[in-house]
């Protein structure tokens, strides 16, 4: 993910907070931990252990692309402004929460040196236990005891009307359990080969081991940690592990099956698992068959701490 990719993701979600002894330093922290390509740094230079698992990623992310030699990161820090101000507002409407009052930005912005891509990361810092570090919403305890309530089957639900897209017709169809075959409680051929891959997965991704995630069966691990590029030039091991650390954090492991159904190949699962932040993630998952087997195509899932 490129950084000019992040930023329009990352506006939605406010971020961080900082450590110095003053707004600059933190900044000038913050910049040499992104262009080292330092996770376990910005980490801790930073208060996000309530944030949910895909902000985790997006920071992390951009701290390994921020590492990457092609691409130059600087730091500053700024007041906060209205539109940031207005994002947090908008975001209390959606259910998370600051912890703590920004009381400011860091303005990370990124350059590749081809000068095709830039972009702008803005992320809230405070002071956390006498130390500025960047800080991350979190869900309120109202939005928790909605997200807990909330059950499968109306995600499930909330999957079949927005509709399954069907290839031959060009367009969305709301019927698509009307049509399909009920599959055993453990997910038949698709759920069985769901909790195959997802296990072996997470052991390649406990164990560090890219080699290992890209051969789990899961085909979007294949395609991003394979040992060569789309061109066919080989993939610096170390590359290979950073971003199999980021992308650790929305793998899928502990999968449990409850039951699905089966069109053609297609086929809509009802799952409860953890994500790689260790929060439940849950809900319904829609697979398609491919070559090698079958893969997560789309998905209506809540995730929460446990």
């Amino acid at each position: 993910m490129k950084p000019r990719h992040l930023l329009a993701v990352l506006s939605l979600l406010p971020l961080l907070h900082a450590c110095g002894s003053t707004p600059e330093s933190f900044a000038a922290q913050i910049q040499q931990a992104f262009e080292s390509g330092d996770m376990d740094r910005v980490l801790a230079l930073s208060a996000i252990d309530d944030a949910p698992a895909d902000l985790r990623f997006f920071l992390l992310d951009q701290v390994r692309e921020c590492g990457e030699a092609t691409t130059t990161c600087t730091a500053q820090a700024e007041p906060l402004d209205d539109k940031f101000k207005q994002s947090l507002g908008e975001l209390g409407a959606q259910g998370l929460e600051s912890p703590q009052m920004p009381e400011g930005l860091i303005v990370l912005t990124a350059k590749e040196a081809d000068g095709k891509g830039s972009g702008k990361l803005k992320m809230p810092y405070a002071k956390v236990g006498g130390q500025y570090r960047l800080i991350s919403q979190r869900y309120t305890a109202a939005k928790l005891a909605e997200l807990r309530a909330t059950t499968n089957q109306q995600l499930l639900d909330q999957m079949l009307a927005a509709g399954i897209y069907d290839m031959a017709a060009g367009e969305r169809r709301t019927d698509w359990k009307d049509t399909a075959t009920a599959l055993p409680a453990d997910g038949g051929e698709p759920g069985q080969m769901l909790v195959k891959t997802s296990t072996a997965l997470y052991a390649a991704a406990q164990a560090g081991d890219p080699d290992a995630a890209a051969a789990s069966g899961n085909d979007f691990a294949k395609l991003m940690l394979s040992a060569t590029d789309f061109s066919g030039k080989p993939v610096a091991l170390d590359v290979r592990k950073a971003k199999l650390r980021t992308q650790a954090l929305r793998f899928l492991h502990d999968v449990k099956i409850g039951g699905g159904w089966q069109r053609g190949d297609e086929a809509v699962l009802l799952v409860d698992a953890k994500n790689g932040a260790g929060w439940i993630e849950r809900g319904a998952l829609f697979l398609s068959k491919r070559d090698e087997g079958w893969g997560v195509a789309g998905k209506q899932t809540i995730s929460y701490p446990q």
